[in-house]
């Protein structure tokens, strides 16, 4: 069985699962290091250009990010894993494999997965499971991140409740984390800016975050590392209603990876113990690896190590 995921948090649970010696092709933004560096990457971020409109549409649908069609080709997948873009994505799936039969010259099977909020993170690991016949460890996985979740939420309570939250998922434009964030900073027992599970990032602007009066700031630009996230401070000094924020007052912001935050699947567990670090005010290292975040006071002290 030869898997092919064209999403990254895909490949991220297909190993959690076990199967990663079953993946035959992979993302430009997956780990090569958790499936081995000759596995051939056949999505990037750029799409090549197919003069057959059909098979061009049916690219398009297939990903959010751009399929490389002769490395498609060259996998030889027999299930592809991805989040399709059309309309009805169960419908496109089984259509889809039709027109792939025809292309590549072999039966294969396509499952769309799309994990919105975060019950459609748990479900996505079972859903997977389910794929690539790992039905009980894609539950396990399911419940393992869930308890997590739930443990972390029970035994720090009294440090997180009632806490106003913002998760900074971008600064240009500024935009406030949606998706599955509002589900976890309410699972924690604070109250998100943004309080609408299930929808993208939600623009918003300095004005707006200062109204709504943070007690935590979580600076995660989406697809950005802890290093990439830690240098905006130089340009948030240069913000008018940086220094009002009660967040900032009380140096309760933290810059993180907006990697691990915005990845549904296990690389999900290590975002949540920054948002929830951030919210219990624990050191890092405590529920987190060491270095993962920074805090507001130290990149102050440190500035010439970060700028």
């Amino acid at each position: 069985m030869r898997i092919v995921c064209l999403q990254p948090y895909l490949t991220d649970i297909v190993v959690a699962l076990g199967a990663g010696a079953s993946v035959g092709g992979i993302t430009h933004l997956c780990d090569l290091s958790a499936v081995g560096q000759s596995v051939p990457i056949v999505s990037g971020p750029a799409r090549s250009t197919h003069s057959n409109q059909e098979t061009e549409q049916l690219l398009a649908n297939l990903s959010s990010l751009a399929v490389d069609l002769e490395a498609l080709k060259a996998a030889e997948p027999d299930i592809i894993l991805t989040t399709c873009l059309a309309e009805n994505p169960q419908s496109f799936s089984r259509s889809a494999e039709v027109a792939l039969r025809s292309i590549l010259g072999r039966k294969v099977t396509v499952h769309s997965i799309a994990c919105t909020n975060l019950k459609d993170v748990y479900e996505g690991c079972g859903v997977v499971g389910s794929a690539i016949g790992r039905v009980r460890e894609g539950q396990e996985l399911a419940h393992r991140i869930k308890a997590q979740f739930m443990d972390w939420g029970n035994n720090f309570y009294d440090r997180m409740k009632g806490k106003k939250v913002s998760v900074l998922s971008a600064l240009a434009p500024l935009t406030t984390g949606g998706f599955w964030i509002p589900d976890l900073v309410r699972g924690f027992s604070g109250k998100p800016q943004f309080d609408e599970s299930g929808e993208p990032n939600h623009p918003t602007s300095w004005k707006g975050v200062l109204a709504f009066a943070p007690d935590v700031i979580v600076i995660a630009p989406q697809g950005a590392s802890v290093e990439q996230s830690v240098k905006t401070f130089r340009d948030l000094l240069q913000v008018p209603e940086w220094e009002d924020i009660p967040a900032v007052k009380r140096g309760a912001v933290v810059f993180a990876d907006g990697v691990n935050l915005f990845r549904p699947g296990p690389r999900l567990i290590q975002g949540a113990a920054v948002l929830l670090s951030a919210m219990a005010e624990l050191d890092s290292g405590y529920v987190t690896k060491r270095d993962e975040f920074y805090r507001l006071r130290f990149v102050e002290l440190h500035r010439h190590r970060f700028m």
